[in-house]
């Protein structure tokens, strides 16, 4: 289960950072259980492919397929899950090719990206942190009495407070009061989260 997560979090990585970077700058990878499900079908039926073993490589040659090919196609975020379903695998499959691939990375350097960079996202050590960067089930808690004292004792006591990942901060009047409580009592935490959100502005 934590490998699948591990894989799971490098795919929505590498794929977000194309589709922000080419396609669409406000793209976030849909959070439901249709789209964990999805790729979790994925991994499965990828490893195979590979031979047995995850190819991190060949995840971002996938994606990067896959985005080239839908990079004028409406709805991304909606159509982020499906392009990891059965049917776009196959045509990864039949259609990829070097003369292919020679047209994807011209596209990529549209947005100075490499594959070799795209890679290194994937390659990074993980912070033992890093999953508490954004924590979407706190949203709730954040915007109950949000802009007011009450609220922010809530989001202080309750929460793991500032994320620039957060709607909910984005929109708080409270904000750089929180962002000074969240350095005193959470350092690295809040430390790793400017880090991250620099690499994907």
């Amino acid at each position: 289960m934590e490998k699948e997560e591990r894989l799971t979090k490098q795919i929505k990585t590498v794929y977000t950072e194309i589709a922000k970077r080419l396609v669409d700058p406000s793209f976030s990878f849909p959070e439901g259980g249709q789209a964990k499900r999805q790729l979790s079908k994925f991994i499965v039926n990828f490893t195979q492919i590979c031979g047995g073993e995850f190819n991190t490589s060949r995840l971002v040659d996938y994606c990067v397929f896959q985005l080239h090919k839908n990079r004028n196609a409406q709805y991304q975020r909606t159509l982020a899950p499906k392009t990891f379903g059965t049917t776009a695998l196959q045509k990864y499959l039949s259609m990829s090719s070097k003369s292919k691939q020679y047209l994807e990375d011209q596209w990529l350097s549209e947005a100075n990206l490499t594959r070799a960079y795209l890679n290194s996202l994937i390659c990074k050590k993980e912070h033992p942190q890093s999953k508490y960067i954004y924590m979407p089930s706190e949203e709730c808690t954040k915007k109950r009495s949000i802009n007011t004292d009450i609220g922010f004792l809530i989001c202080s006591t309750s929460t793991l407070m500032w994320s620039p990942f957060s709607p909910a901060c984005q929109i708080c009047t409270n904000v750089e009061k929180c962002k000074q409580e969240t350095a005193i009592k959470y350092p690295e935490l809040y430390r790793i989260r400017l880090e991250e959100y620099g690499e994907r502005r």
